[in-house]
């Protein structure tokens, strides 16, 4: 359940999308500002978390160049806001569209840690886990 002010809620849910549109868009630039500066991401596909917004940046550019066309859907739940600190989980279903060819489905979840900022909510940490992965070649 959802716990917390409604207007820290809804600046979170803002957040989740801004972070799909950036992706869809292949907009490093656009993306990277939904990160607090010393965030902290993790994929299935990353070895190690990235840490700090500048090296997120960078990994989200390396992980989008095999990509030709992306389209995330995500939203949020189990929202807890506590002052400047929140966490919850946002649900995804992702098709991606390989430059090689073919298709991939994602349905997804992150588990978050948001933080405030001069009054704007960022991402502090995602951390992705995989529900069903289906590929088409």
């Amino acid at each position: 359940m959802n716990k917390g002010p409604i207007e820290d809620r809804l600046a979170i849910r803002e957040l989740i999308e801004a972070f799909a549109a950036g992706a869809m868009r292949f907009d490093p630039d656009y993306w990277g500002q939904t990160w607090a500066d010393d965030g902290v991401w993790k994929l299935v596909s990353m070895p190690e978390p990235v840490h700090g917004k500048e090296n997120i940046v960078a990994a989200f550019v390396r992980v989008m160049s095999y990509a030709e066309a992306l389209s995330m859907i995500s939203f949020p739940a189990d929202l807890v806001v506590e002052g400047d600190r929140a966490q919850g989980k946002a649900y995804c279903r992702e098709l991606i569209f390989p430059k090689a060819g073919g298709r991939i489905a994602v349905v997804g979840c992150y588990h978050d840690q948001y933080v405030r900022r001069d009054g704007r909510w960022l991402f502090q940490s995602r951390f992705y886990e995989i529900l069903r992965k289906e590929q088409v070649a």
